[in-house]
C-alpha cells in the first residue's frame, strides 16, 4: 500500500493520506464493524465505495483495550482532593453514537456513573468508586494506556490504596508526611501547571 504521513511540529499528531481507490477498500474492509463513535465519515466513505456498512458492537466486553484508547483520547486520570480518591472520567458529545457505548462490563466489578452535562452536551462516564480503585488499577496493568501521563498515575493507585487514610493523620506527624510527598509527586509529573492546582496548598 502506497501511502503518506505528514507531519505538523506544532501538534501531537501525524496524518496518513492514501488516496487510491484500491487502498481506500483495503483500509474501509478492515475497519468496517469497529468503529465506534464518529462514524458519519466512514458510513459515506461505504457509501462511496459501495460497501455494506456494519455497526460496531457497543457492549465493550471484559478488559477490551478499546477502553483504554478511549481514555488516551478523551479520557482522563485525576486526584479527587475531597473524595481523597484517584478517578478515571471519560467525556464525549452527547449523540447516538455515545449513548450506545455500554462500559459496564469493560472493568469487571466496576460500573461508572454516567452524567449528562446539558452545558456542555456531553455524556460522562466517572470511575469514582474508593473501593474499586483497585479494579481500576487491575485493567490498566494489562491495557497499557499509550500516554505516559496518564499511565504513571494509574500505576500509583495501587501505592494510594495504602497510605490514603494518613490524609486524616495530624499535620506534623511521618504519616501526614508521607501521605503530602505521595500527592505533591503525583501532581507534580509532566505537569508543569501542577503549582495552580487549588488544592496543592492545603497538602503543601
Amino acid at each position: 500500500m502506497a501511502l503518506r504521513i505528514r507531519s505538523d511540529k506544532n501538534k501531537p499528531h501525524s496524518l496518513w493520506i492514501i488516496s487510491k481507490k484500491e487502498e481506500m477498500l483495503l483500509l474501509i474492509n478492515n475497519i468496517n464493524g469497529l468503529i465506534r463513535l464518529k462514524t458519519d465519515g466512514l458510513q459515506k466513505a461505504c457509501t462511496y465505495l459501495g460497501i455494506k456498512y456494519k455497526e460496531a458492537n457497543y457492549n465493550i466486553a471484559p478488559y477490551d483495550p478499546y477502553f483504554a484508547g478511549l481514555v488516551d483520547t478523551d479520557g482522563s486520570i485525576v486526584y479527587n482532593y475531597a473524595g481523597n480518591r484517584i478517578e478515571c472520567n471519560l467525556e464525549f458529545e452527547n449523540n447516538e453514537q455515545s449513548r450506545k457505548l455500554n462500559l459496564d462490563n469493560v472493568i469487571p466489578c466496576y460500573k461508572p456513573t454516567i452524567l449528562f452535562r446539558d452545558s456542555h452536551n456531553s455524556l460522562v462516564f466517572k470511575y469514582q468508586s474508593v473501593k474499586n480503585m483497585g479494579f481500576l488499577y487491575e485493567y490498566f496493568m494489562k491495557n497499557r494506556l499509550y500516554s505516559d501521563f496518564k499511565f504513571y498515575r494509574v500505576t500509583k493507585i495501587k501505592e494510594f490504596i495504602i497510605i490514603r487514610d494518613f490524609k486524616n493523620s495530624p499535620k506534623d506527624s511521618l504519616e501526614y508526611k508521607k501521605y503530602s510527598e505521595f500527592i505533591i509527586d503525583w501532581i507534580q509529573y509532566k505537569n508543569p501547571l501542577w503549582h495552580r492546582v487549588p488544592f496543592v496548598q492545603k497538602i503543601r
